[in-house]
């Protein structure tokens, strides 16, 4: 009779430090990609609150700052000024998020080696 023998070992701690690494491999790529999606609705009236973004962000930590004395205060309050940017809206980060949020997780998952669903 012929037998046959599998052994599998699953080292947990192995696939912990890969994710990890994959992980901290993705998120430069993801919060770059997301901040130019929220850029795409930031009032751009001379260009100064964009690219503070680009210097002020975390992107290895995912953190996006947009770094100008009156970026949290036209983020909420007040109307866009839609002369320069036509898609200009108060909190762009939260239109950002509800027009390109599957696009964001599909990144998310290709960065980081899973499968799209």
């Amino acid at each position: 009779m012929l037998r046959n023998h599998l052994s599998i070992r699953f080292d947990a701690q192995e696939a912990i430090r890969r994710m990890q690494a994959r992980q901290k491999d993705a998120m430069p790529i993801l919060s770059k990609q997301v901040l130019d999606d929220c850029n795409r609705y930031a009032r751009d009236d001379t260009g100064r609150l964009i690219q503070s973004a680009y210097g002020a962000s975390d992107f290895a930590g995912g953190r996006l700052i947009w770094r100008t004395a009156y970026a949290r205060r036209v983020y909420y309050t007040g109307r866009p000024s839609t002369r320069v940017n036509g898609a200009a809206s108060l909190r762009w980060c939260e239109k950002a998020k509800a027009t390109h949020l599957a696009q964001w997780e599909s990144l998310a998952q290709k960065t980081v080696g899973g499968e799209t669903a």
